[in-house]
């Protein structure tokens, strides 16, 4: 099901196309991604998850790899391999780390990035 920006009006597929696009310069927030779908779309409960389940795969399937922050690392972010390597095994990891944590994701969580940021 498509869903659209109560402000904007673009399609959520447009919107996680636009935030791959900026993966290549400027890391994405799996908690910009829960706010966005929460507030920006007006989705909640098992809708809100799915929005977040296809973002993330999306994202991963269009080249964007989990990161965290890490001030050790050369660009201060690293890789994180933690939730798997395929894009349905991440999101599935993500999302279930989420639910169980009973909070929405922060920034000192996991983002999303193309390799021309964090490498």
């Amino acid at each position: 099901m498509t869903h659209f920006h109560l402000r904007t009006g673009i399609s959520d597929s447009d919107w996680i196309q636009r935030s791959l696009d900026e993966s290549e310069s400027d890391p994405v927030g799996m908690w910009q991604m829960v706010k966005t779908g929460r507030d920006g779309f007006g989705l909640s409960g098992p809708a809100l998850e799915d929005f977040v389940r296809r973002f993330i795969s999306e994202m991963v399937a269009g080249g964007a790899h989990p990161i965290v922050g890490d001030r050790s690392a050369p660009f201060g972010w690293r890789r994180t391999i933690d939730h798997g390597d395929k894009p349905v095994d991440i999101a599935a990891s993500l999302i279930n780390s989420w639910k169980r944590s009973g909070i929405d994701p922060d920034v000192d969580g996991v983002w999303f990035a193309r390799p021309s940021v964090w490498k």
